[in-house]
């Protein structure tokens, strides 16, 4: 099992969260250095200089790819792991850190 900070749509409460059950909610989470920015009416996470509230949870590894699958992961957000404030390491789903493949024919 692993652990999974969550901020958005899979949220308690939000529309993405059915994608959580059989997952343990173990608490509500802090995340350093970011900020939320907006994507086609989506929050997704980036580097900044705030701190992001969440919440964390226990995830099974037979769900991540349901879970990669709601977030377009590779594509559209990637998953990596980071540190919460209380130094637990989390993955989450945030921008990805690679350049646009068109950034080089700018």
């Amino acid at each position: 099992m692993e652990l999974l900070f969550v901020y958005g749509s899979l949220r308690q409460g939000c529309t993405a969260h059915h994608l959580l059950d059989g997952c343990h909610r173990l608490s509500d989470g802090v995340l350093a250095a970011s900020e939320l920015i907006d994507h086609a009416g989506y929050p997704m996470l980036t580097a900044g200089v705030g701190d992001v509230n969440g919440e964390v949870y226990r995830v099974d590894p037979s769900q991540w790819p349901a879970l990669d699958a709601w977030e377009e992961a590779p594509q559209v957000y990637e998953r990596v792991k980071r540190p919460l404030v209380d130094g637990r390491l989390v993955w989450v789903y945030q921008r990805p850190s690679r350049a646009s493949e068109s950034w080089s024919t700018r």
